[in-house]
């Protein structure tokens, strides 16, 4: 019953996003919103129901007397505020990076995907299995280096994607088939499919996911303003922008290819970055109401002195999963694993040295309601 509506919050905020997304996304974000919207509902089915009635199924053959849990941080007093300064100039400079990087990518200056820039998509199936070291080879070999390959796990496939800037697509399949016929003819590969993607069609892909996220950011900003106050619709927006934007800068520092994929990592972020925001915020409501000073500053510590274990557990559990799609998940998906990994680390950080210190920028004797 306490936990209810911080549940509900931070939920429905990442159902405003994934509808957004929906109605203002194209394909593949589209795509993405209804995964992002059946894991919230069944996510929410698990939490309320399905729990409970677990607990409610072991009481009932043995009653229960005692609960012991795992705590990874005891009942802590740490002024988080205090460094409040420092963390918003760490993260000033992390966001003009952000900026400067994503002008970058809008002037086509960065490391994009085909998605963005246009070019060709060839998919090759192969009579038996060869190592993505032995296909490299091979290309290497025939002095054609600057392209994108990528393997489907266990089906003897591999993709091959050529940006416009990079070659010239003209005879581009055939070229392909004669390399992979003169150094592997003992794999037999065929072309199967072969799809152009044109300047024009990347531009609207990138038109519309900007679009997607600044509409989503207001949406959730009208419903927090909603049910706590203004203020904190502005601060999870401008929190949830600090993340995606810091997580872009980084990806363009590390010349991580900027892809539709990369693009749902940072939707699946601004995701994850509004839950843990919530769930602190609504702390700091309870906490302002039960308060007899009505500080907005010493509330804002205590609550998240009270949340920090589950910020810990929370960060730790989802990270444990993206190590190991990093680790194992193969090239596929290892950029998109990537981006997620930094993307827990600075939404942990910002939830904590962000998101709620920018509240005090409204004062901080405000009654809240």
């Amino acid at each position: 019953s306490k936990a209810f509506l911080t549940i509900v919050d931070s939920q429905v905020t990442t159902l405003i996003t994934a509808l957004a997304l929906f109605m203002f996304g194209t394909g593949p974000i589209k795509g993405f919103a209804v995964t992002l919207s059946l894991g919230i509902i069944f996510n929410l089915f698990a939490a309320l129901f399905f729990s409970r009635l677990v607990f409610d199924l072991i009481n009932s053959r043995r009653p229960i007397k005692k609960l012991n849990f795992l705590t990874f941080s005891g009942k802590s007093h740490i002024d988080f505020l205090k460094v409040r300064k420092f963390a918003y100039g760490l993260s000033g400079l992390l966001v003009l990076i952000g900026i400067i990087a994503f002008v970058q990518i809008g002037r086509g200056k960065a490391n994009l995907g085909v998605d963005f820039t246009g070019g060709s998509l060839l998919q090759y199936k192969a009579a038996q299995d060869c190592s993505m070291a032995e296909v490299r080879k091979a290309f290497h070999n025939q002095g054609m280096e600057d392209i994108n390959l990528q393997e489907v796990e266990n089906e003897h496939r591999l993709i091959v994607k050529v940006k416009k800037a990079d070659a010239v697509v003209a005879n581009l399949g055939d070229n392909v088939q004669q390399i992979l016929n003169t150094e592997l003819p003992e794999k037999k590969f065929v072309l199967e499919s072969q799809s152009e993607i044109g300047s024009s069609v990347s531009a609207v892909l990138r038109n519309k996911a900007i679009q997607a996220i600044f509409i989503s950011l207001a949406g959730v900003i009208i419903y927090l303003a909603f049910r706590f106050d203004i203020r904190f619709g502005l601060a999870a927006a401008i929190a949830t922008f600090h993340d995606v934007i810091v997580v872009l800068g980084i990806c363009w520092l590390t010349n991580t290819e900027i892809t539709l994929l990369i693009v749902t990592a940072l939707l699946t972020l601004a995701g994850y970055s509004l839950n843990d925001s919530v769930v602190v915020f609504d702390r700091i409501r309870e906490n302002m109401v039960k308060s007899e000073s009505h500080s907005l500053i010493a509330s804002i510590n205590t609550s998240i002195n009270e949340v920090l274990g589950r910020t810990i557990v929370t960060s730790l559990t989802t990270g444990i999963t993206l190590l190991a799609l990093f680790l194992l998940g193969g090239s596929v998906i290892h950029d998109f694993a990537f981006a997620l990994l930094i993307g827990i680390v600075v939404g942990t950080y910002s939830s904590i040295f962000i998101a709620s210190p920018i509240l005090t920028m409204w004062g901080d004797k405000n009654t809240l309601r």
